[in-house]
């Protein structure tokens, strides 16, 4: 195994039904395959998103923002377990981290947050375990432990981050059936 690791990030255009599942899959076996170690950020799977901010509202038009944050996480939480099991099945040792796990650092308005720091060593140590991890994109926690969102585009910017916490060799946003290779060596 190389010391090389690349990040591939999945957007909801990408894995619009657990059907795209076998597709992610793929793509990270094929990295692995070669050598390289993996970190898939994962987005929901398609309009999840929406969807549960659609039943959240349902209940009241002025939503605690807090609560609403744990809700709309379940959703990258969900496809990061999923991708996990899918791993497994085809016997790629993986193991789904929560960014709670990695101390992924988000600092700003509970909706809207950035990251700002992450336990390099720890992702580096889990990395040393496990050939490929699943992390769920688009949410950290506050220095209290309360979840924040990342806002609009938080997978990619979950996925930019961690390659440049770990010296990534590349960084790739997988949406919208194109490809985004970030340079991540600044």
């Amino acid at each position: 195994m190389r010391d090389s690791v690349v990040v591939l990030k999945f957007g909801s255009s990408v894995l619009r039904t657990r059907g795209d599942l076998p597709s992610a899959v793929h793509e990270i076996y094929r990295w692995y395959r070669d050598g390289h170690r993996v970190i898939a950020v994962v987005s929901a799977i398609g309009n999840a998103t929406d969807l549960l901010l659609a039943s959240a509202r349902d209940f009241a038009a002025d939503l605690e923002p807090y609560t609403l944050a744990e809700l709309l996480a379940t959703g990258e939480r969900a496809s990061a377990a999923l991708l996990g099991i899918a791993l497994d099945r085809v016997g790629v040792r993986a193991r789904v981290v929560d960014p709670r796990d990695i101390g992924l650092l988000a600092l700003g308005t509970v909706l809207d947050s950035e990251p700002v720091g992450v336990d390099r060593d720890r992702l580096k140590s889990l990395l040393t375990e496990f050939p490929v991890l699943v992390v769920p994109g688009f949410f950290g926690f506050d220095e209290k432990k309360r979840l924040h969102l990342l806002g609009r585009g938080g997978s990619d910017l979950t996925a930019a981050f961690l390659a440049s916490a770990v010296g990534a060799t590349r960084c790739r946003l997988i949406k919208d059936l194109w490809l985004h290779d970030i340079n991540v060596a600044a």
